[in-house]
Parts: structure tokens; C-alpha cells; sequence
């Protein structure tokens, strides 16, 4: 990828960031956290598929917090058609990616979680014990305050979202996601098949997500320290071997710059080898 273009990837990054921040001192809105890549916590450089992953916490689901947020979108996508860049806005809890099985131009994603604190605390243990690291903007330590204590093995292996629930959806083909439609937030079900480019996706980051919940709930501080070049080989060397999660890895480095191509049934045979593999080592729990 050129430098210009990485120039222009982080124009639009810290642009939007800058938004984000101001946003959090609007009246509908009650605070604002940058997670993943897009936080300080993890530094990555950009691929031409560019995820942008933030958090707003809102007095109340409805058109009036979803409206700036439409604005925002419909200003980014003018600004940034006319650099040659697609770029997306949506609210979705799972693991979304346009579906592009070869990317021919780049694509900016904003991937927005948008919750009261009830909808929030509603959300499975596992995964606000993961994102208790990041920081809020007006009250640092506002995910940290409604993060549960450090999910045990059999709540990673049974519990709402763990290790057993990814594993049916991806041997079944059928991954569940829920998205708040801008303005109104109105709430809509999607369901994502192999016949589907983001099956692909879905795989990466079930599988992901799985080896790090993993090593939480062994209490392991890489689990939180280690970004995914470093995690996923540390992981391979000291909690299971597991090729398949190597292999898989791989291909979903590779997507960031050439898109979804790889096979859905490669990438769900790969993930579900490895899901099966911690499920058989965790049998006792």
C-alpha cells in the first residue's frame, strides 16, 4: 500500500476520532471508548480494509442519538468517494466485514457498539471482562467499573457466547448478529451463512476471540498485553497447539489488504477443528 494512501487512511482515522470526542459532550450522549486497533491499548498499522471500532454510551435508544450519527456516515461517505475510498457506518453486534471477497479499492468500517449502561451490563460476562481495558472519555474507568470478575473456565466453555455457542453457529452455518439501524436505532436480526463473503469473517473471529477468552480465563495477562501477530503464536507455544488457529490467523491477516477470498468452508473447517480442539482439552469442565 502506497504511503499516500496510509496518509490518507489516518487523516480520516484521527478525524474521526476527533468527532468522537467532541460527540461525548453531546446531550444525548453519555460517553465515548475507542476499542481494539482503534484504541491506544493496541497499535497496528493500516491494510486497505480499515476497522474502526468504537463505543458510544447513549440516555436513550432512539432517533435522537442515532441522528449524528447518520449525519456523521453520510458526510464520510461523500468525503470519501471522492478520495476512492468506500466507507461504512454501522451499528452491529458480531463480528461484521463488507462483503467483498476481493477488494478492489480501499474500505474505511466504523463498527459501532452503541448502548445504554442496562444494554451494556446485559451483554455476556466474556466479553466485558475483554473490554475492561479501555479507556472512556469522560469517565476513564467506566468499562472497568462494569466489567464482572474474571470469567472461570466453565463460563468460557458454556456460558452466554462461549466457547460451545460459536462453535454450534459456525457447524451450523448460521451466525446471529443484531443491528440498530440509523437514525431510529431500530433493532434488526441478520443472519450470516456460508453462501455469504462475511461467513468468512465470522470464522477469523470466532476462532479469535475464542483463544483469547481462553487465555482469560486461565488468567493469563498476554490475553490483554499482546497484539494478534505476537497473541496467537504465544498462544500456539504455551496454552494448546493448534495449527489450524495459526492457519486461520494467517489467511485473516492477508484479508486486511486482499479481501474475503479465501473459501467459506476452508475457513470454517480451520475454525471449527480448532474450536473442537479446545472443547476436547477443556472436557473435564
Amino acid at each position: 500500500m502506497s504511503e499516500c494512501l496510509q496518509t490518507e487512511l489516518a487523516c480520516i482515522s484521527d478525524s474521526l476520532k476527533a468527532w468522537f470526542r467532541a460527540h461525548a459532550t453531546h446531550p444525548t450522549c453519555i460517553d465515548v471508548a475507542f476499542i481494539g486497533n482503534t484504541s491506544e491499548h493496541y497499535r497496528s498499522g493500516f491494510g486497505r480494509l480499515v476497522d474502526f471500532d468504537a463505543f458510544v454510551f447513549v440516555e436513550r435508544m432512539d432517533q435522537s442519538a442515532g441522528q449524528p450519527l447518520a449525519d456523521l456516515r453520510d458526510r464520510l461517505i461523500d468525503q470519501c468517494a471522492e478520495r476512492g475510498i468506500d466507507f461504512e457506518l454501522r451499528i452491529i453486534d458480531g463480528p461484521y466485514k463488507p462483503a467483498i471477497a476481493r477488494l478492489r479499492r480501499p474500505v474505511f468500517v466504523v463498527h459501532l457498539g452503541v448502548f445504554t449502561e442496562q444494554l451494556y451490563l446485559a451483554s455476556p460476562g466474556v466479553k466485558r471482562w475483554a473490554w475492561r481495558k479501555y479507556r472512556c472519555e469522560r469517565e476513564p474507568g467506566r468499562l472497568a467499573r462494569m466489567a464482572p470478575s474474571q470469567p472461570t473456565l466453565a463460563e468460557f466453555v458454556a456460558g452466554p457466547k462461549g466457547l460451545r455457542w460459536r462453535c454450534a453457529a459456525i457447524e451450523k452455518g448460521a451466525v446471529e448478529m443484531t443491528e440498530w439501524l440509523l437514525p431510529s436505532l431500530a433493532v434488526v436480526s441478520l443472519i450470516v451463512t456460508p453462501a455469504e463473503v462475511n461467513f468468512v469473517e465470522c470464522c477469523f473471529a470466532y476462532a479469535a476471540n475464542v483463544a483469547r477468552n481462553h487465555a482469560r480465563a486461565l488468567g493469563a495477562p498476554e490475553a490483554d498485553q499482546l497484539e494478534n501477530a505476537e497473541f496467537f503464536a504465544w498462544y500456539d507455544r504455551t496454552v494448546l497447539r493448534s495449527p489450524e488457529l495459526l492457519d486461520l490467523m494467517a489467511h485473516k491477516a492477508r484479508c486486511r489488504d486482499a479481501g474475503f477470498d479465501l473459501p467459506a468452508e476452508q475457513a470454517r473447517q480451520l475454525a471449527t477443528d480448532y474450536l473442537r480442539k479446545v472443547e476436547h482439552q477443556l472436557a473435564y469442565v
